[in-house]
Order: structure tokens, then C-alpha cells, then sequence
């Protein structure tokens, strides 16, 4: 049976539909058969942050209709053999995806669900960004889940600047999560280049360390202020300011 977490945040922009992605392709490459359950039924998004765009065949909204088995609205992705993604393209119900869920958990190692299928989920983990309107969007969503009865697995503290917490602007991801009353779960470093649906291998060993937290392999969070301290951390710093 799956372990199946609930991957959300607070607000758009944040970044769960990446980390779900960046996590996904981690843990698949561990040897765990891993599958992203994409939450956004009008574009595809995980589909898309995956790079395995329109390369469904059916969705949870065809298993809804009859038309196929939840197995069969899966996708393999080309390059990471053990992960699949489940779109919900078509207006599945979150009724319906939860279902889905349930029907091929026994298939997979880890399921991450991407702001969908709630009620499928055994904990929550909730991503969000390291800046004062986020973090108050983010501790109303783990108290609106905690009235609800969703575990809360712990927060994932996205798009750091290192530079940003060596000059004083913002606070660690540690006192985040500590404000939070909630486990740091992982810290993955800004990347200019995700956007752009590149992800950089540095970018890889930062999923990889919050793979490894989610299975509880390893408790190591990425220390995203080490490479702006000293002469060449000034200089990053300075750099990133001009951009």
C-alpha cells in the first residue's frame, strides 16, 4: 500500500505543483515506483512540470465516465521509469480522483497528490515561500487542514535566496517552520531557470535531500545561506541583486 501525501500550498505561486514534480522524479530515481496525482483539471500542470505534456491517453475524468480503468489513466514518463502521473484533465470530481487513488495505491510505493484527492491522503505537507504573506497564507492552511483532521507531515520552505537570510531580509526556514508549528521538511533554493521548465542538476541533489525526508531516510535540510557567506558569497550576493 502507497504512502500518499497531500502536497498543497496557500497560495498560487508557490510552488507545489514543482516540488510535487522535482520530489516525484527524485524518489522514482531511488527505485521507488512513485505517482503524481495532477490536481489541475483544466491545464494539465504537473503533466507540464513533469515534461510529459499531452501525453495522456485517458484521465481520472474518462475512469469517472467508464471509459477506462484508474490504472489506465496513468502516464509513464519517458526518462524517470518508475514515475507516473495521473491527470485529472476533463473536470474529474475530487470525488472521483480520491476513488482513483484508492484503486491504484496498491501499485505504487508513494503517491503524491497535487492539491487533489484530500481524502485519499494520509498527511499533508505544505509548501510555501520564505516571505512574510506567504508564510501567514501558509500557517492558515495548516490550521484550516488541522480543523478538517489532516496530519500535517510537516512545510517545505521553496524558492530560498540564501543571500536573502545572510542580509537580515528574511528569516531561516528553520524559524519559519518553528512559527509554524511544523516539521521542516525540506528547503529547496531559488532557481531561476524552473520557470523556464529547466531544472539544473544542483537543483536535483535539493529533491533528492527532500525525497529522502519524506521517506524518513534522512533528516539533512539544505542549508540555503552556506554559499553567501564569506568573499565569494558576497559577490553571489551582490549578483542576485542586479537580476
Amino acid at each position: 500500500m502507497a504512502v500518499t501525501y497531500y502536497i498543497t500550498s496557500a497560495r498560487g505561486g508557490a510552488g507545489a505543483t514543482t516540488v510535487a514534480a522535482g520530489i516525484g522524479c527524485a524518489l522514482a530515481d531511488m527505485g521507488e515506483r512513485t505517482l503524481i496525482v495532477d490536481g489541475d483539471n483544466v491545464c494539465g500542470a504537473a503533466l507540464a512540470a513533469c515534461g510529459c505534456g499531452n501525453m495522456q491517453v485517458f484521465t481520472v475524468a474518462d475512469v469517472q465516465k467508464g471509459l477506462c480503468r484508474a490504472k489506465q489513466a496513468t502516464v509513464q514518463h519517458p526518462k524517470h521509469k518508475n514515475l507516473y502521473i495521473m491527470p485529472t484533465l476533463g473536470g474529474a470530481t475530487a470525488e472521483g480522483t480520491e476513488s482513483a487513488v484508492k484503486e491504484v495505491a496498491d501499485l505504487f510505493d508513494y503517491i503524491l497528490c497535487d492539491n487533489t484527492a484530500l481524502a485519499a491522503c494520509s498527511s499533508a505537507v505544505v509548501v510555501t515561500e520564505p516571505y512574510p504573506q506567504s508564510v501567514k497564507a501558509a500557517d492558515a492552511k495548516i490550521c484550516a487542514l488541522k480543523d478538517s483532521g489532516i496530519k500535517i507531515y510537516g512545510v517545505i520552505l521553496n524558492k530560498v535566496n540564501g543571500g536573502l537570510i545572510v542580509s537580515g531580509k528574511i528569516v531561516s526556514p528553520r524559524d519559519i517552520a518553528e512559527a509554524l508549528r511544523a516539521a521542516l521538511v525540506a528547503v529547496i533554493p531559488e532557481d531561476l531557470t524552473l520557470p523556464l521548465g529547466d531544472m539544473r542538476r544542483q537543483a536535483e541533489k535539493y529533491f533528492k535531500l527532500a525525497a529522502l525526508s519524506l521517506t524518513g531516510k534522512s533528516g539533512k535540510i539544505y542549508n540555503a545561506a552556506a554559499d553567501y557567506v564569506g568573499a565569494g558569497g558576497y559577490i553571489r550576493r551582490r549578483m542576485r541583486e542586479r537580476i
